[in-house]
């Protein structure tokens, strides 16, 4: 009896461990929105939470602006504090995604320290 309860175990924790890194999966994909009239930002979201963020030109260079990692809790991304990958990073950042057909929301949960990382996130995004 033992040993069956352990298989039965066995079988069932990496799909439970898997699924506690949250919803990532669902809003992984290439994203594009208007930045407040100053031109496009895309964005490459990775379900593991990997964000890069491409400022419009020519007011920013054609490169990768910002590179992050964060993490899903469920429908939340979150990003750590920590001042060695930006030193604005310097307490949690949390936003709330919710995605709707082809369209992916952000908002900003309360504050985030790295003003521009909240100026581009926050908006309506369309898939590219």
């Amino acid at each position: 009896m033992i040993r069956s309860w352990s298989f039965v175990v066995l079988l069932l924790l990496p799909p439970l461990l898997a699924s506690c890194g949250g919803d990532g999966g669902k809003y992984a994909g290439s994203w594009k929105r208007d930045l407040y009239g100053e031109g496009e930002v895309h964005m490459k979201l990775a379900s593991n939470g990997g964000v890069e963020l491409m400022l419009p030109s020519p007011r920013w260079p054609d490169s990768v602006d910002m590179k992050g990692r964060a993490r899903f809790q469920g429908d939340t991304l979150v990003f750590k504090a920590d001042t060695t990958s930006r030193a604005c990073q310097t307490k949690e950042a949390r936003y709330v995604v919710s995605l709707n057909e082809d369209q992916l929301h952000i908002a900003g949960l309360g504050m985030d320290n790295c003003g521009n990382r909240r100026a581009a996130l926050v908006g309506t995004w369309q898939k590219s």
